[in-house]
């Protein structure tokens, strides 16, 4: 999903939808933003992995700091060379516990010694496409379908374990309190082929309407 999503399919169904309308007029034209790489999208989903996203942000502007390289006054997310490179001890200086430092510089170095062609999961359909990014290690269902849905612009899939989508969609959709990964489907299910859109929408006005 990006700024060449078309979204006037996606308003035309949840149109129909009173408790989408306020939502919409809120965040009407709203687009997510698509991380530059396949790369950088995976170690978004790694970091995030069991922590808050304020954290997860503040690890990653440590590794821009780190490893980054600066463009124009601005520091770019490191590429996979620099970390697969990177030694432990500067790894964990980022705030990452062991273990994500670990997947992060396994997951830079199959993809620097071609073992894992990222580009290709463009092409691949949804389910394989989860079923591959699954066998990456430090991977789980969660993680595979956020690469899915914000990484690769699958604007149908849905990380149904995430919490935080737990949450809006039983408030917003439901009787008002946190639902259960199968449950938000079914929530989500009028609103196909943007359920993920439609998730994020209901994460977005949420944040927003507690600023």
């Amino acid at each position: 999903m990006s700024i060449d999503l078309d979204l006037r399919t996606f308003y035309d169904i949840v149109a129909s939808n009173r408790k989408f309308k306020p939502i919409i007029d809120s965040l009407y034209g709203l687009r997510p933003l698509r991380p530059a790489s396949l790369f950088e999208m995976l170690v978004t989903a790694i970091t995030e992995q069991q922590i808050s996203l304020r954290l997860a942000y503040l690890i990653r502007d440590k590794m821009a700091a780190l490893f980054g390289d600066e463009l124009e006054d601005t520091l770019v997310f490191p590429h996979e060379i620099t970390l697969a490179k990177a030694t432990m001890r500067d790894l964990l200086r980022c705030g990452l516990s062991h273990r994500k430092s670990e997947y992060i510089r396994d997951l830079a170095k199959m993809v620097t010694s071609h073992r894992l062609d990222l580009e290709s999961l463009k092409q691949t359909p949804d389910d394989d496409a989860c079923d591959k990014l699954t066998q990456i290690r430090g991977i789980g269902p969660w993680s595979a379908e956020y690469v899915l849905v914000r990484g690769l612009g699958r604007p149908d899939r849905v990380p149904v374990e995430d919490i935080g989508i737990r949450d809006v969609v039983g408030k917003y959709l439901g009787k008002g309190h946190r639902v259960e990964p199968n449950e938000v489907l079914r929530f989500l299910r009028p609103f196909a082929p943007f359920k993920g859109l439609a998730a994020f929408y209901l994460l977005a006005y949420d944040r927003l309407s507690r600023c």
